[in-house]
């Protein structure tokens, strides 16, 4: 009968589990976003984050550097290590499901005083005791707690991996952008040197109308002010050269140093690239947005192990082995032994602790809750962004290149008037100022252009697949 009643209120005990008020995840999207600002696109246009960045670059130095960043910056590898200790995280929590087992010798050795009450009974003396043998505690997850625990530990693991995604997705952006910059500060440069070639000569041009009479020697000295301006030029670009390499020698781990690279393209087709998906799709692409999901998700069950924490637990405690007061006796068939205790411990006072915990871990929850809404609103604020970027240099750039075209008319129209006596060579010198103005800009709005292409790319979830 003393078992019947026992497997009975084991029985209640598990059906009460069903009063508990444990929580499950639903996934929601908290900013129901049709379609990206600045782009068409339908339900069934596929995102260039689902592309593997080896396709998506299409420069073979750059995706050489790319896969000797994913493997030596020191980010990634840190990474990689925090990703590994989630991961030994998980696998404890998983064990806390399961009984302890330990084992054990334990020897003590007791001298009675003869004064005592036991003393005068059995006389003063000492008695040794030998025990060898396993204990054992498992605490039974009635309520769900360490189920809880062990799953805000795999949401712990998901966020750590998408950090981790984050991070690669950080350093093919970061080291892609780099590569172009370089490219865009190289083809400024053969622009300025080839400047300095022709103001050079053009000094000496100067001199000999000077000497004839058809300028004054306040001409000479504006075109050699032009060569001292366009070598001032060329110092910032070689400086800016030497920074810029050292930056991408850091995110490729290794020291400062020159980088390989092919020369600035001369032509940008991004048409096929600017396939942005549905807003949906965001939310399974973007690792930040997972990272912030995952947040949620572990403190909902953070708030449900404190919820579980006001109900009672139930332990059980054991051990068993050898016992013996002699140790040449400790191993024989009469010294074995075995105790098992089931123990039911519920809350009643405890300074609020219980309470507090709750509390905190629910504000913690909304908390969770806002910095997912947050990521999400960051990610469709910088697909918009890189759009809006992409689709502004293209109009410039557009505008840009007429107004080069013109300004190099301008320039020969000028050049045969002035020797025609018409102009002054001072509209001349401006006018190339204006043109070597326009060149290096050009190339800055192609770098533009594609600066915004990879930042679309990393900011609808790319990079890292």
């Amino acid at each position: 009968m003393k078992k019947q009643h026992l497997y009975i209120a084991l029985v209640l005990l598990l059906t009460l589990t069903s009063c508990g008020s444990y929580q499950s995840y639903t996934r929601v999207n908290p900013e129901k976003v049709e379609a990206y600002r600045n782009t068409k696109q339908t339900a069934d246009t596929t995102s260039i984050a689902t592309m593997d960045w080896k396709i998506f670059f299409k420069d073979e130095t750059l995706i050489m550097h790319i896969d000797s960043a994913l493997v030596n910056n020191l980010d990634m590898q840190r990474a990689q290590q925090n990703l590994g200790i989630a991961n030994s995280l998980v696998k404890q929590s998983k064990a806390a499901l399961t009984p302890a087992i330990n084992a054990g010798v334990n020897y003590t050795r007791q001298e009675r005083s003869g004064e005592s009450a036991i003393g005068q009974i059995l006389g003063s003396g000492g008695i040794d005791d030998w025990t060898f043998g396993p204990t054992l505690s498992w605490e039974l997850d009635i309520w769900g707690r360490l189920s809880s625990q062990k799953r805000a530990a795999i949401a712990r693991y998901y966020q750590t991996q998408n950090v981790q995604r984050l991070v690669q997705s950080q350093v093919v952006n970061g080291v892609a952008n780099l590569y172009y910059t370089l490219q865009s500060l190289d083809a400024q440069k053969e622009i300025v040197e080839q400047t300095i070639v022709n103001r050079t000569e053009g000094i000496e041009t100067t001199k000999a109308l000077k000497e004839s009479g058809s300028v004054t020697e306040v001409a000479v000295k504006q075109t050699e002010a032009q060569l001292l301006t366009a070598q001032s030029i060329l110092v910032d670009i070689e400086n800016q050269i030497t920074i810029t390499e050292n930056a991408m020698s850091v995110l490729l781990g290794r020291a400062p140093g020159s980088i390989a690279r092919n020369p600035f393209p001369q032509t940008i087709n991004n048409e096929e690239l600017l396939e942005t998906g549905v807003p949906i799709q965001m939310l399974d692409n973007r690792p930040d947005v997972l990272l912030a999901e995952y947040g949620l998700v572990e403190a909902l069950e953070l708030t449900n192990s404190a919820q579980a924490s006001f109900f009672p637990t139930l332990s059980i405690t054991g051990n068993g082995g050898l016992n013996s007061q002699n140790f040449s006796d400790l191993f024989s068939a009469n010294a074995w032994f075995a105790n098992i205790t089931g123990g039911l411990l519920q809350p009643i006072f405890n300074q609020r602790r219980l309470r507090t915990q709750k509390e905190i871990r629910l504000s913690e929850q909304e908390i969770a809750a806002l910095d997912y809404k947050e990521s999400v609103l960051v990610g469709y604020q910088e697909v918009s962004n890189a759009l809006s970027n992409i689709d502004a240099s293209k109009q410039k750039l557009k505008y840009k290149e007429q107004e080069k075209d013109a300004l190099y008319l301008s320039l020969d129209y000028s050049e045969q008037l002035q020797e025609q006596g018409f102009v002054n060579y001072l509209e001349i010198l401006r006018a190339k100022d204006l043109t070597l103005n326009a060149e290096l800009e050009i190339i800055n709005l192609k770098l533009n252009q594609l600066i915004g292409q990879t930042n679309l790319y990393r900011a609808l979830g790319g990079g890292w697949r």
